[in-house]
């Protein structure tokens, strides 16, 4: 049994750590997904793992009537930002995160969804996980999935480690290793196309429900590629937290 586990919490069906997860058990981590939707109790410690996972999904990062499990999240992440676990999160993850450590949530009055064109900061470049991102495109293009209308600040004290569109905080870490980001890294054509006929946000103007598929379908090389790299890197990071 990998000693790198990783606990990961998934907030609605549909919405799991897809190939995320499996690059993540493809570099060297065993993966847990607790689904408390379904009735599994959020811990209140993370002893047997190493780092934790906090998935997207429709909600907002306040919502907790009805999602009552999203204070305990919250509360474990405010506690992975003060150093006693590292943490990655993504979509609702990051914004939960965000507002674990007293960010403002703002929503967008149209969502983004689809694939954008982000870049790494300086800070992002010199991040022990988000640094392999920069090095992976060369040429400084990310091209991400992105599914929201919540938006997140930067919290006090953040880095900001990638940006790009209207909304800059695709990116970021809190303290020593809790990441959040906005985009998903996990996510593929079909589970965006799953999405799209299961939620009702409004499509940004210019784009259909067609033209957000094939969007996503024509990324997905690069996708795998650059999200597979920064599954890899992450389980590097915790690897290295080990050794020392």
């Amino acid at each position: 049994m990998s000693e790198l586990r990783i606990l990961v919490i998934e907030h609605e069906k549909g919405a799991g750590p897809e190939r995320f997860g499996a690059w993540l058990s493809e570099a060297g981590a065993e993966v847990d997904v607790l689904r408390p939707y379904l009735g599994d109790g959020i811990p209140a410690a993370l002893d047997d793992y190493c780092a934790l996972l906090v998935l997207g999904g429709s909600a907002g990062p306040l919502e907790d009537t009805a999602n009552p499990w999203l204070p305990q999240v919250r509360d474990l992440l405010r506690r992975s930002a003060a150093g006693e676990f590292p943490s990655f999160n993504i979509c609702l993850g990051g914004e939960l995160l965000a507002a674990a450590t007293s960010a403002r949530i703002i929503r967008r009055q149209r969502p983004q969804i689809g694939i954008y064109d982000l870049h790494t900061t300086s800070a992002g470049e010199a991040d022990p996980v988000f640094a392999v991102l920069d090095r992976d495109t060369g040429a400084g293009r990310i091209p991400a999935v992105l599914f929201h209308q919540e938006e997140m600040e930067l919290p006090d004290g953040g880095e900001l480690l990638l940006t790009g569109s209207d909304a800059p905080v695709q990116g970021y870490r809190v303290g020593e290793f809790a990441w959040g980001t906005q985009f998903h890294p996990e996510s593929h054509t079909a589970q965006v196309e799953q999405w799209l006929s299961s939620d009702p946000l409004r499509l940004p103007d210019g784009k259909t429900k067609e033209s957000i598929i094939a969007e996503v379908a024509e990324a997905d090389a690069e996708l795998i590629r650059i999200n597979r790299a920064l599954a890899h890197s992450f389980v590097d990071f915790l690897r290295g937290l080990q050794r020392q």
